[in-house]
């Protein structure tokens, strides 16, 4: 199975459409580890011809594999990846749920913002936060005021997720919570909470040409 696996590695480091049918039969693979390679594989090539081999791998009884599974679907980008992607964000698994919802972001579709407005709600903090991330990348108005409720999520990586996606957004509606924020000492991965606010406040600033921050 090793070398199998190493093999389904190679095939996407060629990245040539001739390596699709020989990844997709390896998707069936008794082995987690090969079926997980050939997604990835399959990511890296890109070939739109791998998209419903790989819905199906979503259902796959290994959660790496479910995982990888998702991250090709985003990778590749297909709309018609989206339902069952939506569908996977509910996954036992907080890792495969993760990766949906970057997957969702990266796909962009509009028909995602509600189920990762849903995912804002997540128990798991790093579920939430890629939720964040998604609706950032989407850019719909309509996540502007579950984003501002995730300004208080208990996880100061989400609220600088958060913080950071209501910038892109750009919605006035925003300024004050961010405001708020700028006093969140918290930190994020990328950084303290209310450095993202204070940018996203400049960011807004422009988008609207208001000098929104010479009160604070």
């Amino acid at each position: 199975s090793d070398v199998r696996g190493r093999a389904a590695y190679a095939l996407g480091g060629i990245g040539s459409e001739k390596a699709v049918n020989p990844l997709i039969k390896a998707l069936a693979d008794e082995d987690s580890d090969v079926r997980g390679r050939a997604a990835d594989a399959l990511r890296r090539i890109g070939s739109e011809k791998a998209v419903n081999p790989l819905i199906k791998a979503l259902a796959d009884e290994d959660s790496d594999v479910r995982r990888s599974t998702a991250t090709a679907l985003g990778g590749i980008g297909s709309e018609k990846a989206v339902d069952p992607l939506i569908k996977a964000l509910a996954d036992e698994d907080s890792d495969v749920r993760r990766s949906t919802a970057t997957a969702l972001g990266g796909i962009g579709s509009e028909k995602a913002v509600d189920p990762l407005i849903k995912a804002l709600a997540d128990k798991d903090s790093a579920v939430r936060g890629r939720a964040a991330d998604a609706l950032r990348r989407i850019g719909s108005e309509k996540a502007v005021d579950p984003l501002i409720k995730a300004l208080a999520d208990e996880d100061s990586d989400v609220r600088w997720r958060a913080a950071y996606a209501l910038g892109e957004i750009g919605s006035e509606k925003a300024v004050e919570p961010l405001k708020s924020a700028l006093t969140d000492e918290g930190k994020g991965i990328f950084g303290l909470v209310k450095d993202r606010a204070f940018k996203s406040l400049e960011k807004i600033s422009r988008k609207s040409k208001k000098r929104i921050l010479q009160s604070t």
